[in-house]
């Protein structure tokens, strides 16, 4: 399962009766096999967090020399190699509009004229 959320943080969740080393692999790292660890957060339970930039990725989910496809994902797409890659769409995150912040000036007092 992937999430992302209003930030553009995305949280990548596996859940895999292995003791890994289990990996993400995708578009978003050329499909470097060995390049994103999945972290163990509990028994059979993996986790990745990135921030990618806004864009339509396609990724898998690789533990040891087997791959497998996230069906909760965005969607997927089939390979040119016949198999099923997961979607993953980041959308373009917007700033938060920030409150004005009113800077008071020093009140400048009258000089007196000298006589």
């Amino acid at each position: 399962m992937v999430h992302v959320d209003e930030t553009g943080k995305t949280t990548f969740h596996f859940r895999h009766a292995t003791d890994g080393p289990v990996f993400v692999v995708g578009d978003f790292c050329q499909w470097q096999q060995d390049h994103l660890p999945m972290r163990r957060v509990a028994s059979h339970e993996w986790m990745l967090m990135l921030r990618l930039p806004p864009g339509t990725y396609e990724f898998r989910y690789l533990v040891g020399s087997e791959w497998f496809t996230d069906y909760a994902a965005f969607g997927i797409n089939k390979s040119m190699f016949g198999q099923y890659n997961a979607v993953l769409r980041i959308p373009k995150v917007h700033p938060v509009a920030h409150e004005q912040v009113r800077v008071r000036r020093p009140a400048i007092g009258r000089l007196a004229a000298s006589a």
